[in-house]
């Protein structure tokens, strides 16, 4: 295990955008739901069910469940595209936290309205709702994301563990993501989103493999 100073640390002005657009996404997302509240944008319905498990009343708070998970998608897009470069590019690197942490608390917001809000952290209404595809498995993930997160800012070792991990919870978040809004989206623009962001996802990791198969050579 070799110490060493944290690279990825972003500098005030990377952090500052980063932060800049966390701002306007989830502002963005809470004045959109505030404006459609009265539209039936996304349905009471759960998906496949016949009758409707969230009342008129909570359209607005549904509203804002859906468009801070979209904000959350945008942010963890460029995370998720600068992750293969972290370690060939000091600037991709200190980016890529950047936006790796303003992504974890739009998604923390998320999060919240959803478990705490919509459903009053009642975990028996959460595991038995067709609204919600995997608690379990989207809980060890935010817990999992939050501890990341820290490793990144904190921990100035560089591990074979925490690279190991670090790893697999963006390949997580890549399938979550795009599971969540590519396949199981109400929307068109739900599905959009989901698409785009494997589209740029893998035209990255194509492009880190050409990179690095041009210095073999």
């Amino acid at each position: 295990m070799t110490s060493y100073s944290n690279p990825y640390r972003p500098t005030p002005k990377e952090l500052l955008m980063a932060l800049l657009c966390l701002v306007l996404l989830t502002g963005g997302a809470f004045v959109a739901a505030w404006l459609t509240q009265e539209q039936a944008t996304f349905s009471l319905l759960p998906p496949g069910g016949t009758s409707a498990d969230m009342q008129p009343g909570q359209r607005l708070d549904l509203h804002r469940t859906f468009f801070t998970v979209w904000a959350a998608l945008i942010l963890v897009t460029p995370a998720l595209c600068l992750f293969p470069f972290r370690d060939s590019s000091a600037q991709a690197g200190r980016y890529w936290l950047a936006f790796w942490t303003v992504a974890l608390l739009a998604f923390l917001v998320h999060f919240y309205w959803a478990v705490g809000v919509i459903f009053g952290y009642d975990w028996g209404r959460i595991s038995h709702t067709a609204r919600v595809s995997a608690p379990i498995l989207d809980t060890v993930f935010t817990v999992w994301w939050v501890a990341d997160v820290l490793l990144a800012w904190c921990y100035r070792h560089d591990a074979w563990w925490i690279r190991t991990q670090r790893v697999l919870v963006h390949l997580l978040a890549f399938v979550l993501f795009f599971m969540g809004a590519a396949k199981e989206g109400e929307l068109v623009t739900s599905r959009a989103l989901g698409i785009a962001m494997a589209v740029a996802v893998l035209l990255a990791v194509l492009a880190r493999a050409t990179q690095a198969m041009r210095r073999r050579q």
